[in-house]
């Protein structure tokens, strides 16, 4: 059972990190190679304050941007995120040529994708007045 495995390879992956064997983006780096993609955006929502689902949503889609954004703004590295970026290849995920895809990584600061991440998540719903 391909799932089974990588929940338990996900979960040796998190025992290492929690013994403070391997630092996040390390972590990122091996979850990523194991293909470990709902355990990857949990990681990356809790860091940037988002709902799992949004992340996972960035890593399966056919843009490479949502996922350089979200990356950016959780403060990986270029290593982290080629590491993503491999993963999603593997998985023939994004539209772009790898250099373009960390081009586009590398270009961004932090502070700029904590901007662009406001844009892209998805707003409160709010119904009647608002008052001031």
């Amino acid at each position: 059972m391909p799932h089974r495995e990588d929940d338990e390879r996900a979960a040796a992956i998190l025992a290492r990190r929690a013994k403070g064997l391997l630092a996040l983006e390390e972590a990122l780096v091996e979850l990523a190679d194991a293909n470990c993609v709902a355990t990857i955006a949990a990681a990356i929502a809790e860091r940037v304050k988002l709902q799992a689902d949004m992340v996972a949503r960035a890593l399966d889609a056919e843009s490479d941007e949502p996922i350089s954004v979200l990356c950016r703004a959780a403060g990986f590295s270029l290593n982290g995120f080629s590491a993503l970026l491999r993963m999603r290849r593997r998985r023939n995920r994004g539209n772009a040529g790898a250099r373009d895809a960390l081009a586009l990584f590398s270009a961004l600061n932090r502070a700029a994708a904590e901007r662009m991440l406001q844009q892209m998540a998805p707003r409160p719903h709010t119904t009647g007045r608002r008052f001031r």
